[in-house]
């Protein structure tokens, strides 16, 4: 009997062997598709690219039931913002493969970065964008799309003996990534992710929390994160700062549809603060990133 045990155990392994070897599609399941690609957003318009060297015969599923498309390069226009299972097709080595990845489809923004200007935050129209200031911090605003969170901030320097200059000042910017208060540094503000530096000067540091207690200051870094920040206009003029720049959503992995999140500008000698972002004066911003025009 203990020899019969053993054998259908053995053929029950036999199997649970073949079955978990099996071939998905064209290749096995322990290998890496070699197709690669990048998308280019203009609203709910989306280029695709492929980035894949030698590939041929690109196909391309846009996951939205519209038509497959080939080509090498192509554009494609999606009716609704959402999150989209985007399927790439092709031949590399004369071999089939097939790539799957989500792809996020996000609304325009209006806000240009390379325009030398601040005019175009004026478009910037939505109530819940519009974010009030505490003592030095006068008002700032947010945008977005489906590449970066965009932020515009204006502040005086009224009292502050050039230690809240544009060159100078220190900002503290807490991002709650997951969308979750019962993680990250503080029950309040949940954040995951702390950004500290001066953005005219090239200075970004950033810090991860990795501790269990939100009261306890367990952040590791400071560490750099490559394109993580863009850079837009700024100027000082009399005793007001304006700065805009722009957050990498994939760099920072922003990938929610809601981004909780405190600004704080600090003294360049670090002797207090200059004053902060708050939406109705309260100590977290919530971005709903779920608008669907401009």
């Amino acid at each position: 009997m203990k020899k019969n045990k053993i054998s259908i155990y053995t053929a029950i392994l036999m199997i649970i062997v073949s079955v978990s070897c099996k071939k998905e599609g064209t290749y096995p399941l322990t290998e890496t598709p070699p197709l690669d690609f990048r998308s280019y957003y203009n609203g709910l318009t989306v280029t695709f690219a492929n980035h894949a060297k030698s590939a041929t015969g690109i196909t391309w599923d846009f996951g939205d039931k519209s038509s497959k498309v080939t080509g090498d390069s192509v554009q494609h226009n999606y009716s609704a913002t959402g999150n989209y299972l985007i399927t790439m097709t092709g031949n590399v080595g004369g071999a089939a493969w097939t790539m799957h990845t989500v792809l996020r489809v996000d609304k325009p923004s209006v806000v240009k970065l390379d325009d030398n200007s601040f005019a175009d935050w004026a478009g910037v129209t939505y109530p819940d964008f519009q974010i009030q200031g505490t003592d030095h911090m006068i008002r700032g605003k947010v945008d977005y799309d489906a590449n970066f969170v965009y932020i515009f901030i204006e502040w005086d320097t009224v009292g502050t003996k050039g230690l809240a200059s544009l060159d100078g000042a220190i900002m503290d910017l807490y991002m709650d990534n997951d969308n979750s208060l019962s993680t990250g540094f503080s029950t309040s503000l949940g954040a995951d992710l702390l950004y500290e530096g001066n953005i005219p000067t090239d200075w970004f540091d950033f810090f991860t929390f990795l501790g269990t207690d939100q009261s306890q200051w367990s952040w590791t870094g400071p560490t750099s994160i490559n394109n993580a920040i863009v850079k837009g206009y700024t100027e000082e003029v009399t005793d007001t700062v304006r700065m805009e720049f722009a957050l990498s959503r994939d760099a920072l992995k922003i990938n929610k549809d809601v981004l909780g999140f405190q600004l704080v500008l600090n003294y360049s000698d670090w002797s207090g603060e200059a004053g902060s972002l708050s939406k109705d004066h309260d100590t977290r911003i919530v971005m709903h990133m779920d608008k669907q025009g401009k």
